[in-house]
């Protein structure tokens, strides 16, 4: 059995449905994540001093729980403890190159997503089907704005 999730872009009518496999309720969508795309810059990557142990711990232990409840529960929490979508041009971001070369950029979902990690920093990146690519970690909480 096939289900269809339609997920609504908040900032354009537009609406882009996944098609998630859901033969049994052991066969959950659940959340992986690439790490292989990061930002070179430092002030939003893995070697810059922000990323500290404390930062590290909950970066991992935010993935850890994203990745262990189905995708379409996740997408059902609060933006504080789930993730959240805005628009590309509302993030200041420059996309590390090979990830728009390798074909990803343009079968993602449209916009960024965020996870948060708690008020420490959020995670900036973009989603195809079930992997969420991790393209940036915010800790000074300047890529975008909310108005």
């Amino acid at each position: 059995m096939k289900k269809d999730l339609r997920l609504k872009n908040h900032f354009k009518s537009e609406a882009k449905s996944v098609r998630l496999n859901a033969r049994s309720p052991h066969n959950k969508q659940r959340l992986a994540f690439n790490l292989s795309f990061v930002t070179s810059n430092r002030k939003y990557n893995f070697s810059g001093k922000h990323f500290d142990k404390s930062i590290k711990n909950k970066f991992v232990e935010k993935m850890i729980r994203l990745s262990n409840d189905d995708l379409v529960t996740i997408l059902g929490w609060s933006k504080e403890s789930g993730i959240e979508n805005l628009p590309d041009h509302i993030v200041k971001l420059a996309v590390n190159s090979e990830f728009v070369a390798s074909g990803r950029a343009a079968t993602c979902l449209t916009g960024m997503w965020i996870f948060r990690l708690a008020k420490s920093g959020r995670v900036i990146g973009k989603i195809k089907g079930t992997t969420f690519y991790v393209l940036a970690i915010d800790t000074t909480f300047d890529l975008y704005q909310h108005g």
